[in-house]
């Protein structure tokens, strides 16, 4: 850049005051100069530069970053030569947010003096406000998606409690239809047993042939006991391919 003419300088500097919005600030932070791009960014008309002259910097940010510290290092560091770049958030004239791409650039003339500082920069708001939103958008579907899968995990609770109570009821059915068959049989047995003794007792005093009579309550009797433990084995196997199965699923 040294070696430039300074015709070269100022072509160079006309382009960019063509497409960038640039402001003059003193080293104290005062307003020198701005270009119509920065006055139209800013909220003014394109022949108010008067109104800025003269006024501070602090007049683009918000009041509790005008009296901070950090505000004031800032400054500091421009009047000792410091290079700053960035993204900032600004104020426009009506007190809305504005989002510039900037560098602030300490001017030094041929004695190697900072005699004031030179801020380019390029408004982003709507790129940052879009960034905004789907940062946004992005938070609300991450809350959505925990809150599915919390939804999700009290769904698969209460489908393995309502399995276990469907099991329990199923057990306890099981149980009580074995022991009525088994209450069934036993009385059936009883039954057959005493009508038997008292066909005996009768074929007894009656000079009866009882070997019709032993063969037929042997005959009941082995059928009522097959048929008895044939149920109970079947409920049985039920019980246990139930069982099972709830094993192959978990």
């Amino acid at each position: 850049m040294k070696n430039l003419s300074k015709e070269e300088l100022l072509s160079r500097m006309e382009a960019i005051n063509r497409s960038n919005a640039i402001i003059y600030f003193d080293l104290n932070g005062y307003i020198l100069g701005v270009n119509s791009i920065f006055l139209k960014a800013m909220g003014f008309g394109e022949e108010e530069h008067n109104q800025l002259i003269g006024k501070h910097h602090s007049i683009f940010v918000n009041y509790e970053y005008s009296k901070s510290e950090e505000y004031k290092k800032f400054w500091d560091k421009l009047r000792e030569g410091k290079f700053f770049e960035g993204e900032f958030e600004r104020r426009k004239i009506d007190g809305s947010p504005i989002y510039l791409q900037a560098t602030y650039n300490p001017i030094i003339d041929e004695s190697g003096t900072i005699t004031k500082i030179m801020k380019i920069a390029t408004d982003i708001t709507q790129t940052i406000l879009s960034r905004n939103k789907i940062q946004e958008l992005s938070e609300v579907v991450k809350a959505e998606l925990e809150n599915s899968n919390k939804l999700r995990k009290a769904i698969e609770i209460e489908k393995d409690a309502a399995v276990n109570d469907l099991d329990a009821t199923i057990k306890k059915s099981q149980n009580e239809l074995i022991k009525t068959i088994v209450k069934s049989a036993l009385f059936v047995i009883m039954s057959v047993g005493f009508i038997t003794t008292i066909m005996y007792s009768f074929a007894i005093l009656s000079n009866k042939d009882t070997q019709i009579i032993g063969s037929t309550w042997s005959n009941m009797f082995s059928v009522l006991l097959t048929n008895a433990f044939s149920i109970v084995g079947t409920i049985m196997g039920i019980k246990y391919a139930t069982s099972e199965d709830k094993k192959d699923k978990s």
